[in-house]
């Protein structure tokens, strides 16, 4: 019973390892948008799905900005894209309409064939996010539908987080 429970404690660890909730300087690029009136939901809040459709189409501005283009092929004619694997969502605090809101953007860990990308976003002139994610996106070739080593220039886009630095160095 004493190793399973060591064994949860460290599983529990880890877990709000990769939860720590980022701050606005803990990002590297920033993008933008605005509420709608019907983002609001009975509650008068932003409706927690709004999140996540923004972080979707917001998403290729931080691919543009990392690939420096817009000409690349989108879908199932892809030969190089990453697939979201998976995302851990966390509602920090409510937010309500109208309001600017600012989208960051961060690589935090890359392995070989995939990576994480930290999101938060922050109503306009806030420290502290409202909303975080991490996205693990593999990097798939949609034409031969099979799974690609990650791209150099994601590799080259990677700052991981000190405390995460250290987590994984420790595991070793």
């Amino acid at each position: 019973l004493e190793k399973s429970l060591g064994f949860m404690w460290g599983l529990q660890k880890k877990a709000n390892m990769k939860k720590k909730i980022l701050t606005r300087s803990d990002y590297d690029f920033f993008t933008s948008a605005e509420t709608r009136w019907r983002d609001v939901d009975t509650l008068g809040h932003i409706n927690h799905t709004v999140y996540l459709s923004l972080l979707e189409t917001k998403h290729k501005d931080f691919i543009d900005h990392i690939y420096g283009e817009t000409t690349y092929d989108l879908g199932l004619k892809s030969t190089a894209a990453g697939l979201l694997a998976s995302m851990d969502v966390t509602y920090i605090k409510q937010v309500h309409h109208p309001v600017k809101l600012d989208i960051g953007c961060r690589i935090t860990r890359v392995g070989s064939k995939s990576y994480d990308v930290h999101q938060g976003i922050f109503v306009e002139g806030e420290n502290d996010p409202s909303f975080q994610t991490i996205h693990t996106f593999v990097m798939f070739n949609f034409v031969e539908q099979k799974s690609i080593p990650v791209h150099q220039v994601v590799i080259d886009n990677l700052r991981e987080l000190e405390w995460l630095h250290y987590y994984h160095h420790q595991k070793s």
